[in-house]
């Protein structure tokens, strides 16, 4: 099999993890290989020991700048100590690598540096030397705006990571501003470079929900962005091209700079008050607690919400992700039930009446945590695919004896972190939407995948080649699937900053096929039908019953 040769530029010394982890993942790769390290050998201007360096620094940029850059780099230490903290597994993504470390061969080169120091030419002996590589593509990881004959010495060109929107924010540093601004989404974007930094073609870009501190933000965005910079790469091997890049727009916002001394102190008064938040309701054992509602409702379109009858608490445990059906003349009601105590949630099941509900114990206890148990019918036989991440699968469960007796009925994938499945029928075909943390970076919010077979039951379920068919974290996540009449409706999640499950809405699914996906957005539905609520993320309606969940602030013993 033919494989595209690769090469990555990057700077002399070490590289970063971000490098490292694409070397490792080429190793399995079908459709390319990483066979060449560029390494740009740049002579220092600033001659001497560190204290003629600060000297220089200071006569051409001045003291102010100098505080700037010691502060952020302080921030930047104290920040990743968290990360190691929090998420340990994210933390690997700080370490460095010595150039023999990587098993690559490697060609050095000597570009040529503007006066700026910011500006890097190759000269035509080093762009000779790697068109005799035979290297197809080259990835940008190293310092410098590249501009002249390197950015056409291979076929493909060169790609390039921007940990940002870049319809948005151009510039640097990725991560912050987002944070800074507590914008819900971060996003990135892989581009063939052209000219104009940050303005070349953009083959790739995803958003995921923004982390509520600089680096773990910025540690995130590059976890995911590394995943997809290898699946561009397998398919450009496979297609033998690159894929058409997104249309373009003007930009019409500004460049962004390192942030200025009041702006970091600005960001730290930010993060502190909202560090202090998480501490005081640790300290007052409140949380976000999530609660189930309901109403009888002819269509679901337009119920009035805050006529909705909600289902209490029990003490020290949290109701969510509702699903309704009727069978045998009832109406019952399935959803996750989150024990504080023992950290994870079961599946319990409600009676729903207009004059109230009743419970009726809990259907599903396993050893990983369990939560949307979503519901479907087949062959006069009731179902649930309740989410089962923790044991990195997707489950299908039977009803052997309505309502609460179930047994596992299939395993419909292995080896998969998925939540939020849905599974539904168009025609002769069954159809599958998940949530997928493709990167294993902990996040199941912003990717959704979508996949198909012959059998609500089938155990090789076939993924859609556009996966993940929305990259987005105001939308990607599910909320709950409604089919009504000929029309299949999407349920999803909208997040917030630092919010999980902030609002949800509504789309409606206009193509579908083993070939293309696409759906029409048509409402919102925010946190307002109640007083004091937070946040709603699940939708479920069936059979002339809607039922629905909201977040407060409470403390879990109500």
């Amino acid at each position: 099999m033919t494989k595209i040769r690769v090469g990555y530029i990057v700077d002399q010394g070490a590289v970063s993890h971000l490098v490292w982890d694409l070397i490792e993942r080429s190793k399995s790769a079908q459709h390319y290989s990483i066979e060449l390290l560029v390494v740009q050998n740049v002579a220092s201007r600033e001659m001497g020991g560190m204290l003629a360096k600060l000297i220089d620094f200071i006569k051409k940029r001045g003291i102010k700048k100098l505080v700037e850059k010691a502060l952020f780099s302080v921030i930047e230490r104290i920040e990743r100590k968290f990360v190691g903290r929090l998420t340990p597994k994210l933390a690997v993504y700080f370490r460095r690598y010595r150039l023999d470390q990587t098993g690559i061969a490697q060609l050095q080169v000597h570009p040529q540096v503007s006066a700026s120091g910011f500006v890097y030419r190759y000269a035509d002996a080093d762009l000779a030397a790697i068109r005799e590589r035979q290297i197809d593509v080259l990835i940008r990881g190293g310092n410098g705006i590249l501009r002249g004959g390197i950015l056409d010495v291979c076929r493909f060109g060169i790609l390039s990571f921007h940990h940002a929107n870049n319809a948005v924010n151009r510039g640097a540093p990725p991560g912050f501003w987002e944070v800074y601004g507590r914008e819900p989404s971060s996003g990135f974007i892989i581009q063939q470079m052209q000219s104009e930094l940050d303005g070349g073609d953009v083959l790739y870009k995803g958003a995921v929900a923004t982390s509520w501190f600089y680096v773990l933000n910025r540690t995130r965005v590059y976890a995911k962005a590394n995943h997809f910079m290898h699946r561009l790469l397998e398919r450009t091997g496979q297609m033998d091209s690159l894929p058409p890049a997104y249309p373009k727009t003007p930009y019409a916002f500004p460049l962004y700079l390192a942030p200025a001394l009041g702006q970091q102190l600005a960001y730290l008064a930010k993060t502190a008050s909202h560090l202090g938040g998480k501490v005081a309701q640790r300290l007052l054992g409140t949380s976000m607690r999530w609660s189930v509602a309901y109403q009888f409702v002819d269509n679901w379109k337009d119920a009035v919400l805050w006529r909705s009858t909600v289902i209490r608490n029990p003490p020290q445990h949290f109701l969510a992700d509702p699903f309704v059906v009727q069978r045998e003349g009832r109406h019952v009601c399935y959803v996750e039930d989150y024990d504080y105590v023992r950290r994870k949630g079961t599946i319990t099941a409600y009676e729903l009446r207009r004059d109230g509900y009743t419970s009726l114990g809990t259907v599903l206890d396993e050893d990983c945590h369990l939560s949307y148990p979503f519901l479907l019918e087949e062959g006069g036989h009731l179902y649930m695919c309740p989410e089962t991440q923790g044991a990195r699968e997707i489950r299908m469960y039977k009803c052997i004896d309505f309502p609460l007796r179930w047994e596992l009925h299939r395993v419909l994938m292995r080896g998969v972190s998925a939540v939020d499945s849905s599974i539904f029928k168009v025609g002769e075909r069954w159809w599958m939407l998940s949530n997928l943390d493709s990167a294993g970076s902990g996040d199941h919010g912003s990717e959704l995948h979508l996949f198909h077979a012959d059998a609500f039951d089938a155990d090789n379920w076939t993924a859609h080649p556009h996966n993940p068919i929305v990259f987005d974290s105001q939308r990607a996540r599910n909320g709950g699937l409604i089919q009504d009449g000929e029309e299949i409706y999407r349920v999803f999640q909208t997040q917030g900053f630092d919010q999980y499950g902030a609002s949800m809405g509504v789309a409606r699914i206009t193509e579908l096929n083993e070939m293309a996906y696409s759906e029409e957005l048509l409402f919102a539905i925010p946190p307002k039908f109640f007083a004091g609520l937070q946040g709603t993320h699940t939708y479920s309606f069936g059979s002339g019953v809607l039922a629905l969940d909201f977040v407060r602030l409470e403390r879990h013993g109500k």
